[in-house]
């Protein structure tokens, strides 16, 4: 099983010019896979809506705002010179090329694949998020029943499903790479406060970051950076420092010159921005969201609070600040939990679940 190479395609959801994790993740899979000697190929749809008008109209206002903040008009990640990339008007059949396997990213993405004609491979559907926070809820419901082989990330998406009375191989897991995020300074003498990871949809939280940073700002002197993968279309307080697309050097950078990575996410497939943070010697106080509590324990490696509970995460940033001693246990039991996932295990049980089903059909 190990010795056969596989023609592996994975279909995302849109082109994509920013940062985001769950692309980044895709990414990794499939350098790793190439690396094996596994054809793999990424492809990325333009056109991501089923109504064209809709759709283009979509696509010129963020082509616009993104020309006005200077994010660059390419692919945002560089996958391995071994792995094909391609970027096509529509994941028709007609693009994708014949393989074993296809992967459909993302809900949009299950509505095509579950379209694609065999040559294209056993269909599978990778969840990394029970994506059920869009507008198009009933539409998301509607590709957990389409007749493709779900491997999910996390033990909570599973368990979703199972109430659905689908199912779903894994959890997989995810991980960091250790050679991108890693501690570089000492977690005793840290020149920041709190760093946070800003993303402008309601499900991650952006209002309840600005409420928390005012309420702490108001009880003592702190000092905040706040990273965006575009501007911020939230007003942000004058005093937290904005920093827009760091490179990963400079992202590493300001993990470790921070004490406390601070996360309002509501929901979260798994949170991996929280791992980098872990890795870099950063404690954590974040909202207990399903998918950070696939890896965080309460008073363990962070201090959790109850989704939008913003006074309780206020309490927890404030206790970290002030009794120093907790804040570097925790901090060094997350960089130890961190240790505990590997990519080389994570991609390796991906690759036997998709030989697996390929085998028997």
């Amino acid at each position: 099983m190990t010795n056969f190479r596989s023609k592996i395609t994975f279909i995302l959801p849109g082109f994509v010019s920013i940062p985001m994790g769950g692309v980044k993740v895709v990414h990794e899979y499939a350098n790793r896979l190439a690396h094996k000697g596994h054809d793999v190929t990424i492809v990325y749809p333009v056109i991501t809506c089923s109504n064209p008008f809709i759709g283009g109209l979509r696509r010129v206002v963020k082509q616009v705002y993104d020309k006005i903040t200077n994010v660059a008009a390419e692919l945002y990640y560089t996958p391995d010179s071994r792995v094909t990339v391609l970027v096509v008007k529509k994941a028709l059949s007609k693009y994708i090329p014949d393989g074993d396997a296809v992967v459909a990213v993302g809900w949009q993405t299950a509505v095509w694949v579950n379209c694609l004609p065999d040559c294209h491979g056993k269909k599978f559907y990778f969840l990394q998020h029970f994506e059920t926070y869009f507008r198009s809820k009933k539409k998301v419901l509607e590709t957990f029943r389409m007749p493709l082989t779900k491997i999910a990330i996390a033990r909570w998406i599973i368990n979703k499903l199972e109430e659905l009375g689908e199912t779903a191989l894994g959890p997989l897991g995810n991980a960091i790479d250790p050679e991108e995020f890693y501690l570089e300074t000492n977690i005793k003498n840290r020149p920041n406060d709190v760093v946070v990871i800003y993303h402008h949809m309601n499900v991650k939280g952006p209002k309840d970051i600005i409420a928390i940073l005012k309420q702490l700002k108001k009880r003592q002197n702190i000092s905040a950076v706040l990273v965006s993968s575009r501007k911020p279309v939230h007003r942000i307080p004058y005093w937290v420092k904005i920093v827009i697309r760091p490179s990963l050097e400079e992202l590493r950078t300001l993990y470790n010159s921070s004490k406390i990575f601070l996360h309002t996410s509501h929901s979260e497939g798994w949170g991996l921005p929280v791992m980098e943070a872990m890795a870099c010697g950063c404690a954590v106080a974040a909202y207990a969201n399903e998918g950070v509590s696939e890896f965080l324990i309460d008073k363990q490696n962070a201090l959790l609070a109850p989704v939008k509970d913003k006074d309780a995460v206020v309490n927890n940033v404030r206790t970290l600040l002030s009794d120093d001693l907790l804040r570097q246990n925790l901090a060094a039991n997350g960089r130890n939990k961190v240790c505990q996932y590997s990519w080389d295990n994570i991609v390796e049980r991906f690759l036997t679940i998709l030989q697996t089903q390929i085998k028997h059909g």
